[in-house]
């Protein structure tokens, strides 16, 4: 069992359409089929989000990402195609939003502690 203590209500952007919350990310399409991943100050535990959050962290999620899929970027390509702010987007999604290609996930979940 999972779940939000309050699911938050999506940001409505012109141009975006919601598909999902997730734990910590939203995710949304542009209308070039291309999708928007952004990080959510959201912290969860125990696949349960809890209602406090933590001030920058999905900023930090966002540089973290980023820093990795860039020392592996000579041994494995990946989804990101711009760290740019949608049109129309809420200035607060400025450092945590990724415009990804949409392609075919293969799930893998590994977690390290």
């Amino acid at each position: 069992m999972s779940g939000f203590v309050e699911k938050p209500e999506p940001v409505q952007v012109p141009g975006l359409t919601h598909l999902h919350t997730g734990k910590v990310r939203d995710l949304y399409r542009n209308e070039a089929g291309d999708l928007v991943m952004v990080a959510s100050d959201r912290i969860s535990a125990y696949d349960w989000v809890l209602p406090t959050e933590i001030p920058d962290k999905g900023r930090v999620l966002t540089r973290l990402s980023l820093w990795w899929f860039d020392q592996l970027a000579d041994l494995v390509p990946n989804h990101v195609i711009s760290t740019e702010l949608p049109p129309g987007a809420p200035a607060d999604w400025a450092g945590r939003t990724l415009i990804c290609k949409s392609l075919r996930m293969v799930e893998v979940e590994c977690v390290a502690r």
